[in-house]
């Protein structure tokens, strides 16, 4: 039974009521002396309440998208081949043949997205692909147009079902297209969290995973040989939210080939997963402020930084990260004045930020 299908939904809720029933009907006829009946008693409330918090636990998940399967939920979910990490991309070992590259079969998911599992040639990591085509994409009076792209990267945890349930990345571009305030674009959520309830960090662990590799260079690849997408980086997005945010400026900045455009919704600047940062050397090379501050010749990449003043540390990453930039361009700073760290305020952000990417992949 699948953790996020309809039918252990039910299940786990109806277990509720059911709970309650027992515990009425049984709470007079427990046998035995006093202390065996306040023990069975005892049993019986925390049962009925252990059931109300499977229910609640459930519900949120689903609605969060933190776990999208058991084996995501007890940590094996990680399918990775270990090697050598290799270092910026430079534009080599990152192609791969057309033979190579797997024709991916889509079956529906949340949303209106497809869903597919799929194997990076270069990274050997096996991950969810979900992706969302707008409406245009079987239009026949569209039927020779290839379109922008827009990577999207969950928190930590998370699945990328959140992208298309709780965050309605989908419903929302369809309607700022609708509105004539956003060209149609596909949508790519990949599996960001390939070691399960370990945090890979988005980066290529030397002898670990290579998430990098699997992001930046894999899932794209695999995209393009399966749809009608726009070659070239200035047709290609990445946004995240939270540990995603992060995610998407350090795949930028390492992959300058792959995405011009980038949307932070309340990141980071530093790496915080242990596995990158007990290597000095590898917590340097992925941390963008300090790779941005650092460059003499900064890679053609333009960001939208957004974040929270009550959740401040957000506004704060966003505004530093901005500060180092030589040439800022389109480069924006979005905040908002309420609001913490969850999926309401990046609901609230994703709007402008849809406009802004449209802005920065459809245009040439």
């Amino acid at each position: 039974m699948s953790l996020t299908g309809t039918a252990f939904f039910v299940l786990c809720v109806a277990l509720v009521p059911v709970a309650v029933a027992l515990t009425l009907l049984a709470w007079n006829r427990v046998p035995g002396p006093p202390a065996a009946r306040i023990s069975a008693r005892l049993g019986m409330v925390v049962l009925g309440q252990a059931a109300a918090v499977l229910a609640v636990l459930v519900w949120v998940n689903n609605s969060y998208g933190l776990y999208e399967s058991w084996s995501d939920l007890m940590g094996n979910n990680g399918q990775v081949q270990l090697g050598a990490a290799p270092g910026r991309d430079s534009g080599q070992g990152t192609q791969v043949t057309a033979a190579s590259l797997e024709r991916l079969n889509f079956s529906p998911a949340k949303g209106g997205a497809l869903k597919t599992t799929a194997t990076g040639p270069l990274s050997h990591i096996t991950g969810t692909i979900e992706v969302w085509l707008p409406p245009q994409y079987k239009d026949p009076a569209y039927r020779d147009t290839r379109f922008p792209v827009v990577e999207l990267l969950p928190g930590y945890p998370g699945s990328p079902g959140a992208w298309f349930g709780a965050m309605g990345a989908g419903h929302e571009l369809t309607a700022l297209i609708e509105a004539h305030k956003a060209a149609p674009m596909i949508l790519v959520a990949p599996k960001m969290n390939v070691l399960g309830t370990v945090d890979p960090g988005c980066a290529d662990l030397p002898h670990g995973s290579r998430t990098s590799t699997w992001l930046g260079v894999d899932v794209p690849n695999l995209i393009a040989g399966n749809f009608r997408v726009l070659p070239g980086p200035h047709h290609w997005g990445i946004m995240g939210y939270s540990a995603g945010a992060y995610c998407a400026a350090n795949l930028a900045l390492h992959h300058p080939r792959q995405f011009h455009a980038v949307v932070s919704l309340s990141g980071y600047n530093a790496p915080e997963s242990r596995l990158v940062t007990r290597d000095p050397m590898l917590a340097r090379a992925n941390d963008p402020y300090l790779e941005l501050r650092d460059s003499r010749r900064q890679p053609d990449v333009v960001f939208l930084m957004a974040g929270s003043y009550q959740d401040s540390d957000t506004v704060y990453a966003a505004k530093a990260l901005l500060s180092t930039l030589h040439h800022p361009g389109t480069s924006r700073l979005l905040t908002i004045a309420r609001g913490g760290h969850n999926t309401q305020v990046w609901k609230e952000m994703l709007p402008t930020a849809m406009v802004w990417l449209s802005q920065q992949t459809a245009g040439r």
